[in-house]
């Protein structure tokens, strides 16, 4: 039996470290920030509830709207610029609130 040839390695990528630490882009911290857990929805930098009905939730979170589409959606609490909501999440949808509409 042959001995094998042992095969020649390929050099392992490095990651780009100034990329990994560069910081985040300039409207980063601006973004809407929510996060779902079971049946709640947790959002941190609400302004304001512009639409609310069992069925849609449609939310003032900085240059974003946030619309949240379900059953059974409800308000659990807003206080500051927290709001937790609860219900059977169908759909979320994020669109800046100085586009023009599209008919």
């Amino acid at each position: 039996m042959k001995p094998k040839k042992p095969r020649p390695r390929k050099p392992r990528e490095r990651p780009d470290l100034r990329r990994l630490a560069a910081p985040p882009p300039a409207d980063f911290y601006r973004l809407p920030e929510l996060e779902l857990r079971g049946g709640n929805l947790l959002t941190d930098g609400c302004r304001r509830v512009l639409d609310f009905t069992p069925q849609r939730i449609c939310l003032d979170m900085g240059d974003t709207l946030v619309t949240l589409y379900g059953a059974d959606l409800r308000i659990e609490s807003f206080a500051g610029k927290r709001l937790i909501a609860a219900g059977r999440f169908a759909r979320i949808e994020l669109r800046s609130k100085w586009e023009v509409p599209q008919e």
